[in-house]
């Protein structure tokens, strides 16, 4: 019964072409990240993708290592001979860009310096050029002291717990870093909401007639006339909810993932985030991050596709259920712009899409004295919302009445 309940999903047309056009939006959105990557050679010519990708890495890998006080100034006065130099002094574009392709290899560690010297929640692009090359090797003690410095500025309104929580991690993050080329798995992570978003959408549309369209086929009464009616036959379209969300969900993550680790590399997995993310409060790895990233939008795919089918359920229209993921995973963006109160906006199910977005900034929630990041808090959350959701489903479509 769960596989014929399946196939009934994919045997209609407006489905068939949703799932060629879904095809069409993964590639489309892995060529946009991919295309993320640029790369300058020698003679000034840039490039993206692939090619981008091996020159680049080839290029950060001579730095690879941990990031110690020596590497820092070794970066620092590799920065500092090369933006002195007579190419980058030029008024020549070409010769200004040829400068900066010999930086290509310690871009990020000049990122990472100039964020450790820059104000806070500012960048400054040429931070690096006002300090000593001595200076460029404190950057992890600059890090914590600029929070503190922020934390007792007046800017924020952090409880002392959330204050005492935010050091704390900051403390606690293992230095020095290691480095290499993580830029595949930076453009991977940056792009990746989007396509989980668009993935959500397309499996709120899949399974939105799971219900309904019992009802609509005049089919109604046949179903729930039969001998499994009203209980197992129930559970089959349960259970075909549930497989269309994993299975599409598990399928698509993972050849996005593939083809954009496979073109621009996989190299990095294992350094810290703050490579790209400097003031991240989690101490994690970009795969860690990656693992964070998919989970919750996995819990937020599935959390929008049950409301879609007990609405459905409930209402018997197909139409209605569709746009219900649309109105809880992007109208709920917007409403959050409008209301001016983020501790309740934090909780909204779309965030479970935006983690990256959290992972990026101070998302924190107390409950007594205990301070915890709110991604922590909002993927366990919904993920036990599902589950209660399920027997709401299943009564509300069993006592359906035949008309």
């Amino acid at each position: 019964m769960l596989q014929f309940e399946i196939k009934k999903v994919f045997t209609k047309f407006k489905n068939k072409m949703a799932l060629l056009f879904l095809l069409v939006t993964l590639i489309a959105v892995s060529m946009l990240t991919i295309n993320r990557v640029e790369y300058i050679d020698e003679n000034g010519g840039r490039s993206v993708g692939i090619s981008a990708a091996r020159s680049l890495r080839a290029e950060k890998n001579k730095w690879a290592g941990y990031l110690t006080k020596n590497a820092l100034q070794q970066a620092a006065e590799e920065h500092a001979a090369i933006v002195n130099s007579e190419g980058a002094l030029s008024n020549d574009t070409r010769e200004q860009d040829l400068a900066y392709s010999r930086q290509q290899g310690i871009s990020t560690i000049v990122e990472i310096i100039n964020s450790a010297f820059s104000e806070w929640r500012d960048y400054n692009y040429y931070a690096i050029d006002g300090i000593s090359i001595e200076d460029a090797s404190n950057i992890y003690e600059r890090r914590v002291s600029n929070l503190k410095k922020w934390l007792d500025s007046g800017e924020e309104t952090f409880s002392k717990a959330q204050k005492d929580f935010l050091i704390s991690q900051y403390e606690s993050l293992k230095t020095p870093f290691y480095y290499e080329y993580t830029d595949g798995w930076s453009a991977l992570l940056q792009n990746i909401s989007t396509f989980i978003l668009i993935l959500a959408l397309f499996i709120g549309f899949f399974v939105s007639g799971i219900f309904s369209d019992e009802f609509q086929l005049r089919a109604d009464s046949i179903f729930f006339s039969s001998r499994l009616g009203r209980n197992r036959a129930i559970l089959s379209k349960m259970g075909a909810g549930f497989s269309i969300v994993t299975a599409f969900y598990a399928v698509f993550i993972l050849l996005h993932t593939a083809i954009v680790l496979l073109v621009l590399g996989a190299d990095g997995a294992n350094c810290p985030i703050q490579l790209d993310l400097w003031r991240s409060v989690y101490n994690i790895t970009f795969f860690q991050a990656y693992l964070l990233i998919i989970t919750g939008g996995y819990v937020g795919t599935l959390f929008a596709a049950i409301l879609s089918m007990l609405v459905s359920a409930a209402t018997r229209s197909t139409a209605t259920a569709t746009i219900v993921p649309f109105i809880i995973l992007c109208a709920f963006p917007f409403l959050s712009r409008i209301l001016t109160l983020p501790q309740i906006c934090a909780f909204f199910p779309d965030q479970l899409l935006e983690i990256y977005i959290s992972v990026k900034e101070f998302n924190l929630v107390q409950f007594g004295g205990k301070v915890m990041n709110v991604v922590t808090v909002i993927t366990p959350a919904y993920l036990a919302a599902c589950l209660l959701l399920l027997p709401v489903l299943y009564r509300i479509f069993k006592k359906a009445e035949v008309k």
